[in-house]
């Protein structure tokens, strides 16, 4: 089911939920891998089916990994886990074993996996979520990315439909800098599909005499994006400021500026969250039926694991 832009994403945004409800996703954490904690999480729902899926990205000792939990549509209810996706690797060592934040638009997920020993590698990869129970990999929209340490890892990433194709947007290390990749306008699906770097925004050498409320640029530890009827592109961002202060914040996002001014902020949104769960542990975007919602987590799965959906 494709999802529709929104009317007003600036309006929609001040509208979001202050509050959520929890869900419950029984799991079996000995079939985890070791170590690590979440990083990431998504929602998606199918009417047609009648279900809906929650997707939690998560990062260990030894492989990133998707957590893939179901849901019926009426809630509140348990989730149970239908699908484990161990992400691959590219083969080099350290491994890619940090899968970060994450994002689902229509039936593609697309999640940053870096090297976060050395922290001079990364992929941003694509997987079908058309079938929750078997996510199939879109190999061919891989972006490889290695540099100086920190440089190009893959901490969030976002996607979202423009101008007749897409956008990538991957933060690197503490979101200090925020690569741009736009597709050349072909189907995702298309196997002649490709991304290109377009341009990278950086904290340390942005312009910030507009922004709106103020000048801060979170270590997000996971970064979405979505886009309105009128085309526009926003970022947003989850962050936890010190000690438990959850934030969503919006930039707008427009990539014909000199990257000074790509990124503006236009607001920020404090959320009240509970049972431990935190953006600094995973945090998304959702859009219900032309509404914003945001999602949370805590940090470590368990056999009784509790996350948060805006509501």
């Amino acid at each position: 089911m494709a999802s529709k832009p929104i009317a007003n994403v600036p309006a929609a945004f001040e509208k979001m939920p202050e509050e959520g409800v929890l869900l419950e996703i029984a799991i079996d954490v000995s079939e985890m891998p070791r170590g690590g904690h979440i990083q990431g999480i998504q929602w998606r729902r199918d009417f047609t089916a009648g279900r809906q899926w929650a997707f939690l990205s998560h990062d260990s000792q030894t492989v990133g990994y998707l957590v893939v939990a179901e849901f019926p549509l009426e809630l509140p209810a348990e989730g149970r886990v239908i699908h484990v996706l161990r992400y691959p690797s590219d083969g080099k060592q350290p491994p890619l074993r940090h899968a970060g934040g994450i994002q689902v638009v229509d039936e593609v997920l697309v999640v940053g996996v870096e090297d976060n020993q050395d922290k001079t590698r990364s992929e941003i990869q694509f997987w079908s979520v058309a079938t929750p129970i078997l996510p199939a990999p879109l190999e061919h929209l891989t972006i490889p990315r290695s540099g100086a340490p920190k440089d190009k890892t893959a901490g969030g990433v976002g996607l979202v439909a423009h101008a007749g194709g897409h956008v990538v947007a991957v933060a690197n290390w503490d979101s200090r800098a925020v690569d741009f990749y736009t597709s050349n306008g072909k189907p995702l699906a298309d196997k002649e599909c490709r991304f290109s770097f377009t341009k990278r925004w950086q904290d340390a050498s942005a312009e910030k005499v507009h922004w709106q409320p103020d000048r801060s640029f979170g270590s997000y530890q996971a970064v979405n994006l979505v886009a309105d009827t009128d085309d526009k592109v926003y970022l947003i961002g989850f962050d936890t400021a010190f000690p438990n202060s959850d934030l969503v914040e919006l930039f707008a996002v427009d990539l014909a500026q000199p990257a000074a001014r790509l990124l503006q902020k236009v607001a920020s949104h404090r959320v009240e969250l509970e049972a431990d769960n935190h953006f600094r542990s995973g945090g998304g975007i959702w859009i219900d039926e032309g509404r914003l919602a945001w999602l949370a987590t805590p940090r470590n799965v368990s056999a009784t694991t509790r996350i948060t959906l805006g509501k």
